[in-house]
């Protein structure tokens, strides 16, 4: 790539916050006897433990503590692993575990937890360890804000999005939101491209500063070239190597890296697009063997549908390889996109809005004036359908909604929706007592008609039958008593109680009255 396109990507990036490990020297050795004893004289300078796994005799190592019971628990992460056995907690900085069944099993093994699974990663491990000591910082690689999650309120659970991603399982569920352990986090980035609202995003960098840097590079490229322009995004470590391998492009990309492809979703791919990109590759360069990138591949199929259904071609493609020919013939293969006026907005760091201007930007020049397309569930937008015959305006989904795309009629028993804020997370849909509610995934290419609040259903009012106060509506009061008439609490004037006011119905519990007596 030109050294002018090089310096317009240039743009100083520092992490929010960093987070720090100081690692002494407890070192905690699982492993048979025999095994044990080789690794011990292997390594010096640590505070070893060894857990012994198997059964068999062995004289104990005196330089060191010799565990045989049967471990309960092992978690943490580097500089803060805990041991539970034999009722007590034991902390250590490291461990090296060559158990038959690792203690710690999950896609993303914590930092400072090695499991080699063969004598070349042992070997590696090995090599690596005394180089662990001491003081070191990684960077916070996420921002969250609780206020626009849409995990959970009032109980009630909906978007897991995040944490059914992370592969590190470094984010859980906490009151109405969701916390993230920083000390597991490892950056992949997943759980931002799959959070609907955008209330995760990536840190480093942001989507502005990746955005406003995708521009500057444009521009330079097209000062350069006059051909297509396909974008190719690629990790810093393999991805640029294997980029930087291929010395003969029939077609030169841009290439765009990042220190986790992750990093970048469906607002930055639709920008490029917006920005002038006939296509865009998200390169696996297989860096890391323990992620399978299944969040990035879905966003890229939904963004091709968003796509699609304004007739341009789906031109956001997944690429694993870790060839350099592979590489150079799959940008060869790629074809050019539709002619359209580049867009010149100014990145943002946020989600949704970048995904729509993206979207209204590339509508208005569209080979077809769609109004909308139906989308897959994983989709982030849509709308909701509402079961008038089931629907009694108790609003139970309108106090949930964490976006408010649910509002009531203030003074009116309406029920009305704004799908410009919906992220199809769901938890209308399971707060609804009636079952009334379903999802509907889909993208309006009108945004004015998408923020437009739309009434969705209203209801008679009812008034009390003692005083006249409007205080429900006719079919909730219907749908109570036609359940509760045949109970031997609600026979007689009873019944007719649950069709006053509270203040009324107060009165008549005191007065020992039916309400014809008191009207």
């Amino acid at each position: 790539m030109d050294n002018a396109i090089r310096q317009a990507g240039e743009i100083d990036i520092q992490p929010p916050d960093w987070v720090t490990f100081d690692v002494k020297d407890r070192l905690l050795l699982i492993a048979p006897a025999d095994k044990l004893r080789e690794l011990i004289s292997q390594l010096e300078g640590f505070d070893i433990t060894a857990l012994q796994t198997d059964s068999t005799y062995s004289e104990k190592v005196d330089s060191s503590s010799w565990l045989t019971s049967t471990p309960e628990e092992l978690t943490g992460w580097l500089s803060e692993f805990s041991l539970l056995i034999d009722g007590e907690t034991r902390q250590f900085d490291l461990v090296l575990d060559l158990s038959e069944k690792p203690l710690i099993e999950r896609q993303v093994l914590p930092l400072g937890y090695f499991s080699p699974r063969n004598d070349s990663e042992l070997e590696s491990v090995l090599n690596d360890l005394p180089e662990m000591q001491g003081v070191f910082d990684k960077p916070r690689f996420f921002n969250y804000r609780a206020d626009i999650c849409a995990h959970s309120r009032r109980g009630i659970e909906a978007c897991s999005n995040c944490i059914d991603a992370c592969p590190a399982e470094a984010i859980t569920g906490i009151g109405d939101g969701v916390s993230v352990n920083p000390n597991l986090c490892q950056g992949c980035g997943s759980c931002a491209a799959v959070c609907p609202s955008g209330a995760m995003t990536y840190a480093l960098p942001t989507l502005d500063q990746s955005l406003n840097r995708l521009r500057q590079m444009i521009t330079a490229f097209r000062s350069h070239h006059s051909g297509p322009l396909h974008l190719l995004i690629h990790d810093t470590q393999s991805g640029e190597a294997l980029a930087e391998a291929v010395t003969d492009w029939p077609v030169e990309p841009l290439c765009f890296d990042i220190e986790e492809i992750g990093g970048l979703s469906m607002p930055f791919w639709l920008s490029a697009v917006a920005y002038g990109a006939d296509s865009v590759t998200v390169l696996d360069a297989l860096t890391h063997d323990d992620h399978d990138w299944q969040e990035l591949k879905t966003e890229i199929n939904n963004t091709n549908e968003l796509l699609t259904g304004m007739g341009y071609q789906p031109v956001v493609h997944w690429l694993q390889t870790n060839q350099a020919d592979q590489l150079a013939s799959h940008i060869a293969g790629l074809a050019t996109g539709a002619e359209i006026t580049p867009a010149n907005y100014v990145g943002m760091d946020e989600k949704r809005r970048m995904t729509t201007m993206a979207l209204t930007h590339l509508h208005e020049q569209a080979p077809e004036q769609s109004e909308e397309v139906k989308l897959d569930s994983t989709a982030a937008f849509g709308e909701i359908v509402v079961d008038k015959d089931a629907c009694t305006l108790c609003m139970s989904c309108v106090s949930v909604c964490p976006m408010g795309a649910l509002v009531d009629g203030v003074d009116k028993p309406q029920l009305n929706f704004i799908e410009d804020l919906c992220v199809q997370c769901g938890m209308c849909e399971t707060a609804c007592p009636e079952n009334a509610i379903d999802l509907a995934p889909r993208y309006l290419y009108d945004r004015d008609e998408a923020r437009r609040t739309k009434l969705l259903y209203e209801e008679a009012i009812f008034h009390c039958i003692r005083c006249s106060k409007p205080f429900a509506t006719q079919k909730m009061i219907d749908t109570i008593t036609g359940k509760l008439k045949d109970h031997h609490m609600f026979q007689g004037d009873a019944l007719d109680r649950l069709k006053m006011c509270e203040d009324c119905r107060v009165k008549s519990m005191f007065s020992g009255k039916g309400h014809n007596a008191g009207i």
